[in-house]
Protein backbone atom coordinates (compact mmCIF):
# COMPACT_ATOMS: atom_id res chain seq x y z
CA UNK A 1 0.00 0.00 0.00
CA UNK A 2 1.57 2.94 -0.86
CA UNK A 3 1.14 6.66 -0.03
CA UNK A 4 -0.97 7.36 -3.43
CA UNK A 5 -1.85 4.02 -4.40
CA UNK A 6 -4.46 3.42 -8.17
CA UNK A 7 -6.88 0.51 -7.11
CA UNK A 8 -8.78 -0.31 -10.07
CA UNK A 9 -12.45 -0.60 -8.99
CA UNK A 10 -12.43 -4.02 -10.94
CA UNK A 11 -10.26 -5.59 -8.45
CA UNK A 12 -13.56 -4.97 -6.39
CA UNK A 13 -14.96 -6.67 -8.80
CA UNK A 14 -16.61 -3.38 -10.40
CA UNK A 15 -15.90 -2.18 -13.87
CA UNK A 16 -15.86 1.47 -13.55
CA UNK A 17 -12.65 4.13 -13.92
CA UNK A 18 -10.18 3.59 -11.65
CA UNK A 19 -10.05 5.85 -7.81
CA UNK A 20 -7.31 7.31 -6.30
CA UNK A 21 -6.47 5.65 -2.98
CA UNK A 22 -4.38 7.94 -0.58
CA UNK A 23 -2.99 6.47 2.65
CA UNK A 24 -1.76 9.41 4.63
CA UNK A 25 1.09 9.82 6.97
CA UNK A 26 1.76 12.63 9.82
CA UNK A 27 5.00 13.44 10.25
CA UNK A 28 4.85 12.16 13.67
CA UNK A 29 3.55 9.13 12.82
CA UNK A 30 6.38 8.66 10.48
CA UNK A 31 9.11 9.42 13.07
CA UNK A 32 7.30 6.97 15.39
CA UNK A 33 7.82 4.34 12.47
CA UNK A 34 11.23 5.48 12.04
CA UNK A 35 11.43 5.15 15.46
CA UNK A 36 10.42 1.64 16.44
CA UNK A 37 12.53 0.65 13.50
CA UNK A 38 15.96 1.84 14.32
CA UNK A 39 15.84 1.85 18.25
CA UNK A 40 16.06 -1.69 20.32
CA UNK A 41 12.58 -2.33 21.10
CA UNK A 42 13.07 -2.27 24.62
CA UNK A 43 14.07 2.02 23.98
CA UNK A 44 11.84 3.17 21.94
CA UNK A 45 8.76 3.34 24.36
CA UNK A 46 11.41 5.43 26.67
CA UNK A 47 12.03 7.66 23.81
CA UNK A 48 8.63 8.60 22.51
CA UNK A 49 8.20 11.44 25.01
CA UNK A 50 12.03 12.75 24.94
CA UNK A 51 11.52 13.31 21.22
CA UNK A 52 8.24 15.40 22.46
CA UNK A 53 5.97 12.66 20.60
CA UNK A 54 2.54 11.38 22.17
CA UNK A 55 2.75 8.43 24.00
CA UNK A 56 0.85 5.55 22.43
CA UNK A 57 -1.76 3.22 24.91
CA UNK A 58 -0.13 -0.26 25.72
CA UNK A 59 -2.33 -1.95 22.52
CA UNK A 60 -0.78 0.84 19.90
CA UNK A 61 2.41 0.34 21.20
CA UNK A 62 2.31 -3.20 20.78
CA UNK A 63 0.60 -3.16 17.52
CA UNK A 64 3.43 -0.43 16.25
CA UNK A 65 6.07 -3.03 17.92
CA UNK A 66 4.83 -5.91 15.87
CA UNK A 67 4.32 -3.96 12.14
CA UNK A 68 8.01 -2.70 12.87
CA UNK A 69 9.35 -6.05 13.06
CA UNK A 70 7.18 -7.24 10.07
CA UNK A 71 8.44 -4.06 8.41
CA UNK A 72 12.08 -5.08 9.04
CA UNK A 73 11.81 -8.28 8.00
CA UNK A 74 10.59 -7.79 4.75
CA UNK A 75 14.37 -6.71 4.08
CA UNK A 76 15.82 -10.69 4.58
CA UNK A 77 16.04 -10.74 0.92
CA UNK A 78 18.39 -8.01 0.80
CA UNK A 79 20.56 -8.70 3.67
CA UNK A 80 23.50 -9.92 1.94
CA UNK A 81 23.61 -6.50 -0.24
CA UNK A 82 22.93 -4.27 3.31
CA UNK A 83 26.23 -6.17 4.99
CA UNK A 84 28.15 -5.76 1.82
CA UNK A 85 27.19 -2.15 1.09
CA UNK A 86 26.44 -0.69 4.64
CA UNK A 87 30.36 -1.66 5.83
CA UNK A 88 31.41 0.28 2.43
CA UNK A 89 29.74 3.13 2.98
CA UNK A 90 30.45 3.72 6.62
CA UNK A 91 34.28 3.35 6.00
CA UNK A 92 33.89 6.31 3.84
CA UNK A 93 31.38 8.49 5.69
CA UNK A 94 33.55 7.55 8.59
CA UNK A 95 36.75 8.37 6.93
CA UNK A 96 35.43 11.76 5.44
CA UNK A 97 33.91 12.73 8.82
CA UNK A 98 37.55 12.74 10.22
CA UNK A 99 39.36 14.21 6.97
CA UNK A 100 36.58 17.09 7.71
CA UNK A 101 36.56 18.08 11.20
CA UNK A 102 40.59 18.36 11.21
CA UNK A 103 41.09 15.80 14.40
CA UNK A 104 43.87 13.08 13.92
CA UNK A 105 43.37 10.27 14.60
CA UNK A 106 45.26 6.92 15.44
CA UNK A 107 43.93 3.63 13.54
CA UNK A 108 42.78 2.41 16.53
CA UNK A 109 40.12 5.00 16.82
CA UNK A 110 39.23 5.22 13.28
CA UNK A 111 38.12 1.37 13.37
CA UNK A 112 36.29 2.48 16.51
CA UNK A 113 34.45 4.95 14.90
CA UNK A 114 33.86 3.64 11.71
CA UNK A 115 31.83 0.58 13.69
CA UNK A 116 29.93 2.60 15.66
CA UNK A 117 29.21 4.51 12.41
CA UNK A 118 28.16 1.30 10.57
CA UNK A 119 25.84 0.63 13.29
CA UNK A 120 24.21 4.14 12.85
CA UNK A 121 24.31 3.63 8.98
CA UNK A 122 22.97 0.08 9.21
CA UNK A 123 19.63 1.36 11.42
CA UNK A 124 19.15 4.25 9.32
CA UNK A 125 19.31 2.64 5.73
CA UNK A 126 17.00 -0.40 7.37
CA UNK A 127 14.54 1.98 8.27
CA UNK A 128 14.52 3.73 5.59
CA UNK A 129 14.01 0.98 3.16
CA UNK A 130 11.61 -0.87 5.25
CA UNK A 131 9.31 1.65 5.33
CA UNK A 132 9.87 2.25 1.64
CA UNK A 133 8.70 -1.40 0.68
CA UNK A 134 5.88 -1.21 3.53
CA UNK A 135 3.98 1.89 1.73
CA UNK A 136 4.72 0.85 -1.56
CA UNK A 137 7.05 3.07 -3.06
CA UNK A 138 9.51 0.66 -3.99
CA UNK A 139 9.39 -3.35 -4.98
CA UNK A 140 12.57 -5.72 -5.39
CA UNK A 141 13.59 -6.70 -8.44
CA UNK A 142 14.92 -9.64 -9.78
CA UNK A 143 18.68 -9.97 -11.78
CA UNK A 144 20.88 -8.34 -9.89
CA UNK A 145 24.37 -10.59 -9.04
CA UNK A 146 27.43 -9.14 -7.90
CA UNK A 147 30.33 -10.46 -10.12
CA UNK A 148 33.87 -10.81 -8.37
Amino acid sequence: MGIFNRKSKEEDGAEEEEEMQVDIYTPQMLVKRLLWDIVPCDQTERLIPLMKLSPDSPEVAEMEHRASHERVAQLMPLREMLDLLVPLVSGITASAMLVNSGISSDEESAVALQRHHSTVVRAGVVAVLANLLDMGIIEYSDGVQIVE
